[in-house]
């Protein structure tokens, strides 16, 4: 298997981590918290790269990149902590119309930037996106949607949204007819979400029925599989960081890094970096199997929480303030950890399938 990036794949990551780094330092970043704030960085950004058609389909007036074009533009996301809906709308948004087939409307708004969402998750689902309790009925040539979705990342802030509710007919994808009541709020990586409170809603079908179903599940292990890839960038900054201060902070006269036991510490944190951006690579090229997207979750979620512990304990107490990035950092591979489904979610579905 070629693990190597092709050439229109590596101009692509080093255009984004290029541009972040001049337009996104971590002052201006520290103080993008509100989801206005960061709906016009992403705006900026896509009017700048384009963005948003990395990995969709050219017949979108994307540029036909696919998943590997996700994959590299999440962890250069990640790298600079970069507040974006890019695995919210173009990776997850994008897989389902293009699964659905048929949406090339909303697909072209999708490349163009626009922010459609998808509302898929519900107190019980724990990354299970077919675990729906929301209820869609129809009334004459109308449907409405009853229930609640949890932590609709970018819900405020968007162009769209569409829903995943069950009718008599099966699971479906909606799309709501306008501003649906929502209780939203900030997480604690700062991303904007909110939860929706459908009470006969009004909202068109897109699909329904065991292909809605397939299609669903397919974009919420591409949005997973991305997720992956942005905390791989994330933790390699941290361990980066975490290096360069244990270099220059000294104890007893003598460098943190110089310490034999600290240094086994970071070794630790390198070889579960390399685990996670292994099978974060491999849950890209096998995005149709969900094993291989679970596994890289599991992986992640765990590495996460490793890496960024050790990070915050060897910074010491300047690890916890607001003047160092690490902190951001952390708390936003916490946010990533149960994202999608938590470390142990996708431990049980990975021995599920290898069951069956």
């Amino acid at each position: 298997m070629n693990l190597e990036l092709d050439d229109d794949l590596r101009m692509l990551a080093d255009s984004v981590s290029g541009w972040l780094k001049q337009y996104l330092p971590f002052d201006r970043r520290r103080e993008m918290r509100g989801g206005a704030a960061q709906r016009a960085f992403w705006d900026e950004m896509q009017g700048a790269l384009g963005l948003a058609g990395a990995g969709l389909p050219e017949a979108w007036g994307g540029f036909g990149h696919g998943p590997q074009a996700h994959m590299v533009v999440a962890e250069a996301l990640g790298a600079a902590l970069a507040p974006t809906p890019y695995v919210e709308a173009p990776v997850t948004v994008g897989t389902l119309l293009a699964k659905l087939g048929g949406q090339d409307a909303l697909g072209a708004d999708l490349a163009n930037g626009k922010v459609i969402v998808l509302a898929w998750e519900e107190e019980q689902s724990r990354g299970d996106a077919l675990s729906i309790r929301t209820t869609a009925v129809q009334h004459g040539t109308e449907w409405r949607l009853t229930g609640t979705k949890r932590a609709v990342r970018w819900a405020a802030e968007a162009d769209g949204v569409l829903v995943t509710a069950t009718s008599p007919d099966g699971v479906g994808v909606f799309r709501l007819e306008g501003p649906a009541p929502m209780r939203d709020y900030r997480l604690i990586d700062d991303h904007p979400a909110a939860d929706l409170l459908l009470d006969a809603t009004p909202a068109t079908l897109l699909a329904v029925g065991d292909a809605a179903a397939a299609a669903i599940a397919a974009a919420v292990d591409a949005g997973t599989a991305a997720v992956c890839s942005e905390g791989v960038g994330l933790m390699r900054t941290m361990l980066d960081d975490t290096i360069d201060y244990t270099k220059q902070r000294k104890q007893f006269g003598q460098a943190l890094a110089s310490f034999q036991v600290l240094q086994h510490r970071m070794v630790d944190m390198r070889i579960q970096l390399e685990q996670s951006a292994a099978a974060a690579i491999l849950a890209a090229l096998r995005g149709d199997d969900p094993a291989a997207v679970s596994a890289a979750k599991a992986q992640v979620g765990d590495a996460a929480r490793y890496i960024g512990q050790q990070a915050v304990q060897l910074h010491g107490g300047m690890g916890l303030t607001e003047e160092l990035r690490i902190g951001h950092y952390f708390r936003r591979t916490t946010a990533i950890e149960n994202q999608f489904g938590d470390a142990d979610a996708h431990t049980r579905r990975y021995r599920k399938l290898k069951v069956a």
